[in-house]
């Protein structure tokens, strides 16, 4: 039995090892991603390439812009196309309602009301009508 305790404590390692190198390698592959700046988007634009590669590039970069009416204003006389335009508001949108959601997400401890803030806590009526 003292024979094969060895062996084992040496597959053991040896796997742990090997995960480590494996994880250590995966870690150091991915490059950090630069975003696209607006300058890009509209040098892209003036230079004829098509809105679905900007696009493309945009979502590759996960690029968000928090823009202004005017900002939208800007793009548009610039040259930027409607399409990408209407790109750039949806991303924001959606960033900003992910954000919401992740912050009242833990507020609570989870989806929806957490265990102490329960709405119907006796019966159908609010917890707040239970005096």
């Amino acid at each position: 039995m003292t024979a094969i305790r060895p062996a084992i404590f040496r597959s053991t390692r040896v796997a742990v090892v090997v995960a480590a190198c494996v994880l250590a390698s995966a870690c150091a592959t991915f490059a950090p991603r630069e975003p696209m700046t607006l300058e890009q988007v509209i040098t892209a634009s003036k230079s004829g390439t098509p809105p679905a590669d900007i696009i493309n590039k945009l979502q590759e970069s996960r690029t968000v812009f928090a823009l202004s009416g005017s900002q939208y204003a800007q793009l548009r006389a610039d040259g930027v196309d409607d399409t990408i335009l209407d790109y750039i508001q949806r991303t924001y949108v959606a960033s900003v309602e992910m954000d919401t959601r992740l912050r009242y997400q833990t507020m609570y401890g989870g989806y929806g009301w957490g265990p102490p803030y329960r709405p119907y806590f006796q019966g159908t009526w609010p917890y707040w009508y239970h005096w």
